[in-house]
Parts: structure tokens; sequence; C-alpha cells
């Protein structure tokens, strides 16, 4: 009994994590050092820890304009969260700047400079996101492959090969395929909060043929990278985070229960840690 209030208290605190989006930010910096250690850069821990205080404001500032914004009381668990903790928030996020500003002195100037230009195009889509519609996923998704990349491509002067490419292209389709599911579970609420995406733009059933789409794109990906390359290890563990997130798209209906998908979603991008860790 004393393990199932273990695992229930686990669950609720996990809760909390996801709603701030702390495993997103430990995502990115997982996923940046996984393509660090393919592009054979050491990326400094003062690298990874402003890539992760930068991706938390993103997505922190990006939620609490989209909760601004609203007209009525909040559909979504998450935004709900977000307006109740508005104020808290706000005094967090300009703290976290003020400590990524201080982190800046501290990392290389080459990564200082394209993440400014990086930044500066992240500024221009939380002024026009609610404008995006049909596009908004995809514009994510590269923006993040592209914030997941910066550390380790703006420290390589080493060209990246064709295959390098296709694992980079396999890694920013799933970023896509996880922003896509998310608002195809999210669509009634997205539309009661008034929240653009492809979802709402083109409808479940339509979004639903892209993610199938998608998926045998990725099999197309993993399949050159088994047979023609030397990044099988780095495939596999792509594949893994697909796998998991084509269970979402077979098993809606289960794992819509209490918002498990967007659990399950997001630690999805913690899967490159084992391979870290073993190498």
């Amino acid at each position: 009994m004393s393990f199932f209030y273990l695992m229930k208290f686990l669950l609720r605190l996990y809760r909390v994590v996801n709603q701030l989006s702390l495993d997103v930010a430990c995502g990115a910096m997982v996923c940046a050092a996984f393509f660090g250690h393919i592009l054979h850069v050491q990326i400094q821990s003062y690298t990874l820890g402003l890539l992760g205080l930068t991706v938390w404001i993103i997505y922190t500032m990006d939620h609490l304009l989209d909760v601004r914004k609203l007209k009525q009381e909040a559909l979504s668990q998450r935004y709900k969260f977000y307006h109740q903790n508005f104020r808290k928030l706000c005094i967090a996020s300009v703290i976290s700047m003020l400590i990524a500003i201080w982190l800046i002195l501290l990392v290389q100037s080459a990564v200082v400079k394209w993440g400014l230009v990086l930044t500066v195009v992240v500024a221009v889509y939380l002024g026009v996101q609610q404008k995006l519609g049909l596009v908004k996923e995809l514009v994510i998704s590269i923006l993040y492959t592209a914030g997941i990349l910066l550390p380790s491509m703006s420290m390589t002067s080493m060209d990246a090969s064709g295959n390098e490419y296709i694992l980079i292209l396999f890694f920013a389709q799933t970023a896509f395929i996880n922003l896509i599911l998310f608002s195809w579970y999210d669509w009634k609420q997205d539309l009661s909060d008034s929240q653009s995406s492809l979802v709402t733009f083109m409808g479940r059933s339509r979004a639903k043929k892209i993610l199938a789409i998608s998926f045998l794109i990725q099999i197309i990906f993993f399949s050159t990278l088994i047979l023609f390359s030397t990044f099988r290890m780095e495939a596999l563990v792509l594949v893994v985070m697909n796998a998991v997130l084509f269970l979402l798209y077979l098993f809606p209906t289960k794992f819509s229960a209490n918002g498990y998908y967007r659990l399950i979603g997001d630690i999805v991008f913690l899967s490159p840690l084992p391979y870290l860790l073993l190498r």
C-alpha cells in the first residue's frame, strides 16, 4: 500500500514538473548533449544550463501570453495553472532572464552570437504565434531543433555529412509529430481557449492523416540510417522516441485520461539519456 501512495505522490509531483515545462527544459539539454556527442563537440555545462533555462523561459512566456489573451476561463488544466500562478511565473521568468544574462557571459562567443540570432527569431515567433495557424507546429519544431543543435553546430567547423542531416531531419520530424499529437489531443480545449493549431485549422481527421504520413517518413529515415550509415545506435534512440509517440497515436482513448499523453509526450525527449550515460 505504501508503494501505491509513493507512486501516486511521484505522479502528482511530476504533473507539477510537467505543467512548469521543467521536463521540456531538461529534455532540451539531454538532446543537445546527444547531438554534441554525434558531432564530436564537448558542450560546456554553462551552455547546457543556458539552453535549458532559455527553453523554459520561452515555453513559460508562450503560455503566459496565451493565458493573458483569454477572454474566458481556461478549459485546459495547464492554462488554469498558469492563470492561477500568473504573477509568480512572471517573477520567475524575470529572475530566469537575469540568470540567463549572467550565463551568457560564461559561454563561448560563437554560441552567444548564434544564440542572439535565434533569440530574435523566437521573439518574432512569440509576437505572431496566434496568426501562424496551419504552420504553427512546423515553425515550433524547426525553432526547437535549431535550439538543440545550436550549442554543437556553432562550435564545430566540420561539415555535416548527408547521414548526419538525415539524423537531424529524423529528430526534427519527431518534434513535429510530438506537437501535432498534442494539438490533436487538445483539439476541443484549443477551440474553447481560442488557440490556433494545425488541427484546429484542418480538423482532426486530416491531421491524423498527416501524422500517419509523418510516421511513414520516419520509417524511411530510420531504414536509411540503419542500411547506409554508422548511426545505428543513434537511430535506435530516435526509434524509441517515435515508438512511444506512435502508441499515443494508436490509443488516444487510453492516453487522453488524466492527461497522460502530455506527460508521456514531454518525457520522451529524455530518451537519449541512457545512450549518453552508457557511451
